[in-house]
């Protein structure tokens, strides 16, 4: 599993749910299947911010209580922190301060994790901590500042 941290997010909802648009269409566009994980009152925004890309930016997605076979079939499901894994998933976008649970559940594996870190400084302490998690499982996390970089990494998200 690769895992990459992009620091230093814009902290307001505004500008980090553009972040994730951009991401998530380029990890569209590569071809990647996506669990994204936000915090419980972020999915219905997010939801919304995706609906209002223009239409080549277009990301087909669904929220986690949509019904299972959307779920299943959707390269994008936006989901918060206790929402069970639907489908098979090649990427984890964690846009929220905790560790994703959906890393604990039998079975699972992802080939790439992208920890989306904003440049708030309670979320840069948690990020520590999952830093440190990660490298307890024997994964060495790779860490891109955002703040250097105008737009996200392509592809199988994240450079």
């Amino acid at each position: 599993m690769d895992v990459a941290f992009h620091l230093n997010v814009p902290a307001p909802w505004s500008a980090r749910s553009t972040y994730l648009c951009r991401l998530l269409a380029k990890a569209y566009a590569a071809g990647a299947r996506v669990w994204v994980v936000v915090a419980p009152d972020e999915v219905a925004p997010l939801d919304e911010a995706l609906w209002t890309l223009p239409v080549d930016d277009f990301v087909p997605h669904v929220r986690a209580d949509a019904a299972e076979l959307l779920r299943k079939r959707s390269p994008v499901v936006i989901a918060g922190p206790a929402d069970p894994l639907a489908g098979e998933r090649g990427v984890l976008v964690n846009a929220q301060p905790e560790w994703p649970s959906v890393l604990e559940a039998d079975g699972v594996r992802f080939a790439r994790v992208v920890e989306v870190v904003s440049s708030d400084e309670a979320d840069k302490a948690a990020a520590r901590q999952r830093w440190r998690r990660y490298q307890g499982m024997g994964v060495s996390p790779v860490a891109h500042d955002r703040a250097q970089r105008s737009a996200p990494a392509p592809a199988g998200v994240g450079a």
